[in-house]
């Protein structure tokens, strides 16, 4: 009987800690269509670039230029949202493991 009760504990703690995987997987994807996104605005900056050289359109190219900026401030926040979620999965083990750790009927 105390046997089937470790083997139920332990699963259960090898569930939280499987969430991982997916929050690692969404991160690198995440980090891939970024890097994308980067592509493809370098290749329209460079046809804007051109067109803007005509004095026509140049509100396109700053345009361009203006969501490249805002958008290099997300690769710096990646590694944030890992830290989070790291943090976040020790907090759960540990409320689990120390059974006066949560606070019931508050």
């Amino acid at each position: 009987m105390e046997i089937k009760g470790i083997r139920e504990h332990l699963n259960s703690k090898k569930s939280q800690l499987g969430g991982l995987q997916g929050i690692i997987l969404t991160l690198v994807i995440v980090g891939i269509l970024i890097g994308a996104a980067f592509f493809i605005l370098e290749e329209f900056r460079d046809q804007a670039e051109d067109i803007a050289d005509d004095g026509e359109n140049a509100t396109s190219y700053q345009g361009i230029n203006d969501t490249i900026n805002a958008m290099t401030t997300i690769p710096d926040l990646l590694g944030l949202i890992i830290l989070i979620a790291v943090i976040g999965i020790i907090l759960a083990v540990v409320f689990n493991v120390i059974p006066g750790a949560r606070v019931s009927g508050a």
